[in-house]
């Protein structure tokens, strides 16, 4: 005798049942509920570049910066290194230290503004020690630390003998003595 019992369902036919109730239930999931909100960005002209300075117009070349610090160097009255000394803190320079060792003068200073450039204290320094170089018997390559307010090392830069006397005679133009030194200049950020 054969009993009326229920058909088992396989677990295929179970899981494709399942399957199908779940993608109807998530069909309408994925549109949009915002639908009258459109993203548009905001006008380029309306974002500032910089937080603090905005450069003015037509921005200058970084030669332009550390060229005219190099002219206002060369107009200091230096004949020797307490003289080298004076003329960079009557050009605003705030010199932390001046010292000869053999070979070598180390100037640190102390940049007003690292973090707006300091491309015309380069410029200064440079122009200033060319008139030292010509006054002096025995000048002294010109090693030269940047230090931001903090007393931290900002960058390094050098400039040699042989390029103020390329530039004095005449071999060498201002923007070129001017570009050696930049070259030189090494920032830790």
């Amino acid at each position: 005798m054969e009993m009326n019992r229920p058909q088992a369902v396989s677990r295929r036919t179970l899981l494709a049942t399942v399957g199908s109730l779940g993608s109807l239930a998530f069909a309408g999931c994925t549109t949009e509920h915002d639908e009258g909100y459109e993203e548009e960005p905001e006008p380029v002209e309306d974002h500032t570049p910089v937080q603090h300075r905005l450069p003015e117009l037509p921005v200058r070349e970084f030669s332009d910066e550390y060229e005219a610090g190099i002219d206002a160097g060369l107009e200091a009255n230096v004949t020797g290194q307490d003289s080298l000394e004076t003329a960079l803190e009557r050009g605003g320079i705030d010199v932390d230290r001046l010292a000869r060792e053999r070979r070598y003068l180390y100037l640190e200073y102390v940049a007003d503004t690292p973090e707006i450039g300091v491309l015309w204290e380069v410029g200064y320094v440079a122009g200033a020690y060319v008139p030292y170089v010509l006054a002096s018997d025995d000048p002294a390559t010109l090693e030269v630390t940047v230090l931001e307010r903090s007393r931290i090392d900002f960058g390094r830069f050098v400039a040699y003998i042989n390029w103020v006397r390329s530039f004095d005679s005449g071999d060498d133009s201002l923007e070129a003595y001017g570009e050696r030194v930049f070259e030189t200049l090494k920032t830790k950020r």
